[in-house]
């Protein structure tokens, strides 16, 4: 049986338009269970989906070592959910808000994300 847990990106910029951190309290930090592990959780997937303006977020995942995977994804009010399946064995999704360009000025439109593990 899915599981679902939802929740708000917060507002405010936590990386510059080069990818590198403002400032932490602007992120945001799930822990999941351990995606994909046979027999205990199932295939895990993290989505968001935006209004008013376009969104780029910076989600990275960490396996319990090391962080896997960076990715950096433009969230756009016009299309549906943006899903992101989630590696083997994902603890930790950490999600922020990234500047587009340094004149980007918009950090708080609305941006939603679901977390969803079998």
């Amino acid at each position: 049986m899915a599981t679902f847990q939802l929740g708000d990106v917060p507002h405010g910029f936590a990386y510059n338009e080069d990818g590198n951190l403002i400032h932490y309290k602007h992120v945001i930090l799930l822990a999941t269970p351990a995606a994909n592990q046979s027999g205990v959780w199932g295939d895990s997937w993290i989505s968001f989906g935006s209004d008013w303006a376009e969104t780029r977020l910076r989600v990275a995942v960490h396996d319990g070592a090391a962080w896997v995977w960076v990715k950096h994804i433009d969230v756009k009010p016009a299309d549906g959910r943006i899903a992101q399946q989630l590696p083997p064995g994902t603890q930790k999704i950490s999600i922020g808000r990234e500047k587009k360009t340094a004149g980007d000025f918009v950090d708080n439109a609305p941006v939603g994300w679901l977390l969803e593990v079998k």
